[in-house]
């Protein structure tokens, strides 16, 4: 009789991983992503700057605006009562949250100077952010999506995972050189160049896929290559190394992807 009623930590497992709870969640670390880069996000002043190795243009993080946007557009649609039991969102909508909250996570530990703590912050949210984007690149390509559903979650996949694993690999190599692991100077520039070719392999791996064609990956790849053109122009007159992979990044890509049609 007794296996009959859940124990508790079943029934709070059971509560703590339901629809419902992802729906919160999912609205909570949205908006956390929105709130806390905004107001409580890291401010360097004059030698705190983290070193400058593969550092974009400033107009590139523009495209947090269209982040933040279109990742609160998701979190209010798969809110709705009718989208609580969809399988498409039990899939892809807990990396999603995990990958919002992350970005939430990562404000505060760089302002406090846990480098360390904020490159795993960043790390996880490629990572989630990526997981939740091949997900609904997969269900797009089997036509399990509908225009309303694509409309509301590919922006947010695609931009996130791609500028999450672009944030990633610039503050690593900051890191790596302000926490003397990687010498300032030609080693530095190396090292960002390596970190530059990784990103550009990832972005190629994508573009060559079978879910290239989705709406997903085009936002995937399209907020990529905007990383790398701001990488060519924050570098153009500091490391011909990093202007140089990066372009190749970007034409290799490009190439691939107009092979591929």
């Amino acid at each position: 009789m007794t296996d009959l009623v859940p124990s508790t930590p079943r029934r709070l497992w059971a509560t703590a991983s339901g629809d419902s709870s992802r729906q919160v969640l999912t609205c909570a670390a949205a908006a956390a992503q929105v709130l806390l880069p905004t107001f409580y996000g890291p401010r360097f002043r004059g030698g705190d700057a983290p070193p400058n190795v593969i550092q974009p243009a400033a107009f590139s993080f523009t495209i947090w605006f269209p982040i933040f946007a279109s990742s609160i557009a998701f979190a209010i649609h798969q809110a709705r009562g009718s989208a609580r039991s969809q399988d498409i969102w039990r899939a892809a909508g807990w990396p999603l949250a995990g990958a919002f909250a992350a970005a939430g996570i990562w404000a505060p530990l760089a302002r406090s100077g846990r480098s360390w703590s904020a490159q795993a912050a960043l790390a996880a949210l490629a990572v989630l952010a990526e997981a939740g984007r091949r997900r609904i690149a997969q269900a797009e390509r089997k036509d399990q999506l509908s225009t309303a559903q694509v409309a509301a979650v590919a922006p947010a996949a695609g931009m996130l995972a791609a500028w999450g694993q672009a944030a990633c690999g610039v503050n690593l190599a900051a890191v790596l050189v302000a926490k003397d692991l990687v010498p300032a100077g030609p080693k530095a520039s190396t090292a960002g160049a390596a970190l530059l070719a990784a990103l550009g392999a990832l972005g190629t791996s994508a573009v060559a896929a079978p879910e290239r064609s989705t709406v997903s990956s085009r936002f995937y790849a399209g907020t990529l290559l905007w990383a790398f053109a701001g990488v060519m122009m924050g570098q153009r007159r500091r490391s011909r190394s990093a202007v140089t992979t990066a372009a190749g990044a970007a034409l290799t890509m490009l190439a691939v992807a107009a092979g591929k049609r």
